[in-house]
């Protein structure tokens, strides 16, 4: 249950710092001085190729997050034997198995609730110290090399 909601917590911050990021691109300099820890967070992102590469890594680490997340959540109980989870009907119990329930708690307390968080406080957000550790997580991610193909996809897209 605690690597549920880590994993939760850590997707949330993932898909927040995006819609954030995104919405003080155009704030303007002296607004996001006056917050350090965003300022510091914005500068290391927005450096060079950063942004494309935060993207790449973030994006890497949100899809593993979420297969961890969904195998987490998927129930395999056997229906028709009568000890179905909150003694719920065969059909309903079929439905729980699918990991689709689950799915669908993942996208909203996971994803949809922390975006909505980011974009009415992106700086507030930035500023959590937090951030600036997920920033260097994916960075390093995509610098591995494990997401080197996705270069080569979007220099043949931007060709097209």
């Amino acid at each position: 249950v605690a690597i549920f909601f880590v994993l939760m917590g850590f997707v949330g911050l993932m898909e927040g710092m995006q819609i954030a990021l995104f919405a003080v691109v155009n704030l303007p300099k002296k607004e996001l001085a006056r917050h350090p820890a965003a300022a510091k967070n914005c500068d290391l992102t927005f450096k060079g190729i950063n942004l494309q590469a935060f993207l790449i890594g973030r994006q890497i680490l949100v899809t593993v997050c979420m297969f961890v997340v969904a195998k987490l959540t998927t129930l395999d109980v056997a229906t028709g034997a009568g000890d179905n989870i909150f003694g719920v009907s065969d059909g309903l119990q079929e439905f729980f198995n699918t990991g689709l329930l689950g799915a669908v708690i993942t996208t909203i307390v996971a994803s949809l609730a922390w975006r909505i968080v980011a974009s009415s406080f992106p700086v507030a957000f930035l500023s959590n110290p937090a951030i600036h550790l997920i920033i260097r997580l994916c960075l390093v991610l995509e610098k591995c090399g494990i997401c080197s193909s996705s270069w080569i996809l979007s220099r043949y897209h931007k060709i097209a």
